[in-house]
């Protein structure tokens, strides 16, 4: 097809369906298909230095979840898998007494994907009698859109316990024992979501026994967390072990992570269990280097967190664990993968990427697989700051398995790190969860002033790419014209995501043929401010001109594209 067939075909439509789009009146701005060099010159015109980053501020949101002026920390949160638009966090909570310190739990929970949250509230402890207190929350959901919070309850032991939503997380009304061996301590917990599990639904918590039969245990329910099995034995070796987590992979496997610093360097041990966690394993050494020095945990650990890929996509069955250490003379974060369900496992990768013993500090990192298997994991991050005491939120997003990350930078204000008292520390871990092209970490904040740490969240919308968020804040929405054009079949379209009412955007990208009739949704979410680009396939299609619209609230734009065979 010739250049000036094409021309006259584009005029032709034009002319004949220019009334398909007349609200928009970009729709009457055509222009003759432009040699490859012309195109590509105007296409760097439009996208500019938009796409060149200028500067390391967050161009998030955040939203003060707890909201309370007494101090809360070691963050947790869960999307439901059911309706996305239910978010559910948690984190220890003092606003009974800081000093003494009398450790609760407070939660709060979100209907609109994280904008916006409930007034904070703490879980109901006369729910489980002789344990007054609660500490160390972790959340997590079911396919029925139940949410459950664990804890390890204190009375005059401590147990395992855990608490139940049937609301979406309105309210925790249910409350269930779980273990109590005199000393249960530091528990993470998931839900079995892979398609096909013999074991679907069924949750698993593990943590780590002080007392007894020591060392890193694991429990199940069948039942929507109304009864539990027996504590599993994990870990091969009971002394020395913290810190666990856990995943589930393919055909219901069973992951487990935790950090044994029985040696001078701290190793991140992995094991697994294949017939839903009834047994577990040998022990294998996954990763090991030099402790890191954690100055704003009283503890001074950095736990290892671990996530499998669920989907059928090219990272099927891959075991992902990200830690820390100082290999490098410095706390780094870096993740190690399994592409055989940890059999065998890669050489770290570092995860962030400012210049490399620097003296900076990365740690408490959590990591989290969506349902395409990219990969986000949130962490603590001084790069920015004077001081390895004051920190920012970062997350680091993944869309080829872990060979590479794109570093954001999360929180809007740096953190100090003060603690009134050791039971009252700034905390040792923080949380993530991702789903439905949302990203959502939750950190301890002090930007209040004072020992008023709060929970925090930002929204990480995706797909992200190198051009996007980075980059300068976009005054404006717009539509940029797609590159190549004409094209066969594939090309790439960009636009800009403005600051609306200080939050996200609900952004809708869709692609028209020449009738006006709907051929493909590209985008359709929320999306924070920032540039943003996605391919388009015309595989399948007829040559001809298709039409793309960029809608959002209060703003409309189309342009034409053209497809040639």
């Amino acid at each position: 097809m010739t250049k000036t067939i094409i021309a006259f075909l584009f005029l032709v439509i034009f002319f004949s369906f220019n009334d398909i789009f007349s609200q928009d009146e970009s729709a009457q701005r055509f222009r003759k298909p432009l040699d490859e060099e012309t195109r590509e010159k105007e296409f760097k015109s439009e996208s500019f230095s938009d796409y060149i980053p200028h500067t390391t501020s967050s161009v998030f949101v955040n939203y003060n979840v707890s909201d309370n002026p007494a101090p809360q920390n070691e963050t947790s949160v869960k999307i439901s898998r059911k309706d996305p638009n239910r978010v559910v966090a948690a984190w220890r909570d003092f606003r009974i007494s800081v000093t003494p310190a009398n450790r609760r739990v407070g939660y709060s929970y979100s209907s609109d994907g994280g904008n916006t949250w409930a007034v904070s509230r703490l879980l109901d402890s006369t729910l489980l009698p002789g344990f007054p207190r609660n500490s160390d929350p972790v959340v997590t959901t079911d396919s029925a859109g139940n949410f459950y919070i664990a804890v390890i309850c204190i009375g005059s032991t401590g147990a395992l316990a855990i608490y139940k939503s049937t609301d979406g997380g309105v309210t925790f009304p249910n409350a269930y024992l779980i273990a109590n061996d005199g000393s249960e301590d530091k528990e993470y917990m998931e839900t079995d979501f892979t398609p096909g599990s013999p074991y679907l639904n069924s949750i698993y918590i593990s943590w780590t026994r002080f007392s007894g039969v020591r060392g890193i245990k694991l429990t199940k329910s069948t039942n929507a967390g109304v009864n539990w099995t027996a504590a599993v034995p994990v870990s091969d070796v009971n002394l020395g072990n913290q810190g666990s987590d856990v995943a589930v992979g393919l055909d219901g496997e069973v992951y487990v992570t935790w950090l044994d610093g029985n040696t001078a360097n701290d190793i991140v041990m992995f094991d697994k269990s294949t017939n839903g966690g009834i047994t577990f394993g040998t022990d294998k050494n996954i990763a090991q280097g030099t402790p890191p020095d954690i100055p704003i945990s009283s503890s001074g650990v950095t736990f290892p967190s671990i996530a499998a890929d669920i989907t059928n996509g090219p990272n099927s069955g891959n075991v992902y664990v990200a830690f820390c250490d100082s290999r490098n003379g410095d706390p780094d974060v870096f993740l190690t993968r399994s592409t055989n369900r940890g059999v065998n496992w890669s050489a770290p990768v570092r995860v962030n990427n400012d210049p490399v013993g620097n003296g900076k500090l990365q740690c408490w990192p959590w990591i989290a697989v969506d349902e395409k298997g990219n990969i986000a994991i949130t962490f603590f991050d001084s790069r920015n700051t004077s001081s390895n005491t004051i920190i920012e939120n970062y997350v680091a997003y993944s869309s080829d398995g872990g060979l590479t990350f794109l570093n954001l930078l999360v929180s809007t204000v740096p953190t100090p790190t003060a603690q009134p008292n050791f039971d009252v520390r700034f905390g040792d871990y923080i949380g993530v969860d991702y789903y439905n092209d949302l990203i959502i970490p939750v950190w301890t904040d002090e930007r209040a002033g004072g020992f008023d740490m709060e929970c925090y969240s930002g929204i990480v919308s995706t797909p992200v790419s190198i051009n996007n968020l980075l980059s300068e804040i976009p005054e404006n929405f717009k539509l940029f014209q797609n590159y190549p054009n004409p094209f066969n079949p594939n090309t790439v379209i960009r636009y800009s995501v403005a600051s609306q009412n200080g939050g996200l955007s609900l952004v809708s990208l869709k692609v028209y043929n020449s009738l006006g009739t709907e051929i493909a949704t590209l985008v359709d979410r929320k999306q924070n401010t920032g540039n943003y680009e996605v391919n388009f396939s015309g595989e399948g299609l007829s040559s001809g001109i298709y039409f793309y619209k960029l809608q959002t609230d209060g703003f409309v734009q189309t342009k034409s594209m053209v497809l040639v065979k």
